[in-house]
């Protein structure tokens, strides 16, 4: 973890992220709150939105409303989808059932609707989806009355062709769900006594832990080959199925297609199919840092599965409300790796398939939760952000935005006043009386070589703002300003010197910015900035018994080749004014007078 005085390494990303101009703000949702999973996922499971759909679907097609239920629940979460592609070759999914390809062609014509109506109309899907377990439970002559006998009919019908798949899907997903509870039409199935039993659910065999996160289950595919470079970031992927369909496509070596990782809907199983030291064919695409905020362009031409790790997860980039149990578990492996090889968690280094290939690919689609999952990723590697902190944080898009991910927890300053968070691209510090704001850039780096809070210009009282001509950026602080444009860099500017100065009209002044902090003269008198404006220098100086005065331009330059302050000519006691012919500035002892017609300079003692 670095230390508050000696992030080097920060401070020379902060130079880059400013002269790259990367200061916009994203603003993103807040993070979810922490809940209970298994009260949230039982109660998404006993949602009874459809149990009308499944009891009238049931009851045409003598199939338990609560197994229509469950699939239902498995592939879907009871949404209607309309999936995209992910994998070539694998047709999309579509309805509360997720019925596809020939599947849901047979279904529709059993079912006696247009394979348009299964694909777009509820009823008409789950009519489908019951059609097809009636017809396969007919051919294979189940016992009806038993609930075990229907899982050669579930298999059949998941669209799955890996028998290991079906089996999962079956029996880790479907009936796993059924025995969980599925609200009243479990009871009632139950109640028939024709229900399943409800007994352990611990039904999977033993299974071999993923070599990369000792969690995961180890199903390794043969997609792979080696990766030519070290791993630089993750790519986030909806499979557009579930969980089960899923690895078992990306185990598949007919598929071509594999993945690092593939995360369950609810959190509970995680598939390794690729180490992570093995390059996975995940991504179709070539990386282009243009499609990135312009990070890391020197990967520009190369695979983008070089140097990414791919994590598939069971969904759809439609998917509108992401399970919170899986964007957790998801968020586990996310800090795991990232730590082992230090991947930056942040939106430019943690990206969606969409981002890099947005010529065919949308996924995870518009409502992954990226400020609640970035959060969260921190969180799990033992970095937390808190009140006001976080509240400002997630204005600025969480971990997704351009702060990145926090790099140390809450910490007191040194002062005792402030509480504050680094982040990897900045900080933010907060007191009781100025709120929490944040500070990163060039602005950061001068504000640490200041002394931080404890030097003259105190806490920020701003975020870092645009300037009203749009070249520059700044932050006000309690006893100051600093400005940042890329021409003068980043200069502190205070007490009546930046008095002065915001008189003038700041940036937009004769003066321009400064091109130096407020130094003290030569002589010991006086202190002093300077400033500069399309090639023209000025200067703010200030004694206290002269106050604070403005000198710029050809009358400045006579002063400067008179020797400043310590010339016969004394400080400025006013600021330049017109008259007659030209420009004048007046002196504590004397004048310098410009003639605009001539371009002369005179000098008269008072």
């Amino acid at each position: 973890m670095k230390n508050r005085s000696g992030m080097l390494m920060l401070t020379a990303a902060l130079a880059l992220a400013q002269g790259c101009d990367m200061n916009e703000q994203q603003v993103s949702a807040a993070p979810a709150a922490e809940v209970d999973v298994k009260a949230t996922e039982a109660s998404a499971r006993e949602d009874e939105s459809f149990d009308g759909l499944f009891r009238e679907a049931g009851k045409e097609f003598n199939v338990p409303p609560a197994l229509l239920k469950s699939i239902s629940f498995v592939q879907t979460r009871y949404q209607m989808v309309e999936g995209a592609e992910e994998f070539e070759g694998r047709p999309s999914a579509y309805g509360l059932m997720a019925l596809s390809g020939a599947v849901l062609e047979e279904g529709a014509k059993r079912a006696g609707v247009t394979v348009e109506q299964a694909k777009k109309d509820a009823r008409s899907n789950v009519r489908a989806a019951a059609a097809l377990l009636s017809n396969r439970a007919d051919a294979l002559r189940i016992d009806r009355a038993r609930a075990d006998q229907w899982a050669p009919a579930v298999a059949e019908v998941s669209g799955i062709e890996s028998e290991e798949g079906r089996r999962s899907f079956v029996q880790n997903e479907v009936f796993r769900v059924v025995r969980l509870g599925l609200g009243t039409l479990s009871k009632e199935w139950a109640a028939s006594g024709q229900g399943m039993a409800v007994e352990e659910l611990g039904t999977q065999t033993q299974a071999l832990a993923g070599p990369d996160y000792a969690p995961a289950i180890w199903r390794p595919s043969p997609n792979y080959n080696a990766r030519p470079m070290g791993v630089k970031m993750v790519v986030i992927h909806t499979c557009e199925s579930g969980y089960s369909g899923c690895w078992s496509w990306l185990t598949n070596s007919t598929s071509q297609v594999s993945a690092h990782y593939v995360v369950r809907e609810d959190g509970g199983e995680i598939s390794q199919l690729v180490r992570d030291g093995s390059r996975a064919w995940h991504i179709g695409a070539t990386y282009d840092c243009a499609n990135n905020s312009g990070v890391e362009c020197g990967l520009n031409g190369r695979s983008s599965n070089d140097f990414t790790i791919g994590i598939e997860h069971g969904g759809y980039a439609s998917t509108v409300n992401w399970p919170v149990a899986q964007i957790d578990a998801s968020a586990r492996l996310l800090c795991d790796m990232t730590r082992d090889h230090g991947i930056p968690r942040d939106r430019y280094h943690v990206v969606g398939h969409g981002k890099l290939q947005p010529y065919n690919r949308t996924d995870p689609g518009a409502n992954w939760p990226w400020t609640d999952y970035l959060n969260r990723a921190n969180a799990h590697c033992g970095c937390t952000v808190g009140g006001a902190i976080l509240t400002r944080y997630n204005q600025l898009g969480g971990a997704g935005g351009f702060l990145g991910g926090c790099v140390t927890s809450e910490l007191t300053t040194p002062d005792g006043i402030g509480r504050y968070n680094h982040f990897q691209n900045g900080s933010i510090y907060w007191t009781q009386n100025t709120g929490a704001w944040e500070v990163w850039g060039q602005i950061r780096i001068k504000w640490e070589q200041l002394g931080w809070e404890k030097s003259a210009l105190g806490y920020p009282i701003t975020g870092e703002l645009t300037t009203p001509d749009t070249i520059g950026r700044y932050n006000h602080f309690q006893n100051g300003s600093i400005y940042w444009t890329p021409d003068t860099g980043a200069h502190e500017v205070r007490g009546f010197i930046r008095a002065r100065w915001e008189q003038l009209g700041w940036e937009t002044s004769p003066l321009g910015y400064p091109i130096t902090d407020e130094t003290g003269t030569p002589d010991g008198v006086g202190r002093f900035n300077h400033f500069r404006k399309a090639g023209i220098e000025g200067s703010i100086y200030w004694t206290p018994t002269t106050g604070a005065w403005a000198v710029y331009g050809a009358i400045r330059a006579k002063w400067a080749e008179l020797g400043w302050e310590k010339s016969a000519l004394g400080y400025p006691v006013r600021d330049e004014y017109a008259v007659t012919g030209g420009r004048e500035s007046e002196f504590q002892k004397g004048f310098i007078t410009y003639n605009a017609s001539t371009g002369a300079l005179t000098v008269r003692m008072k």
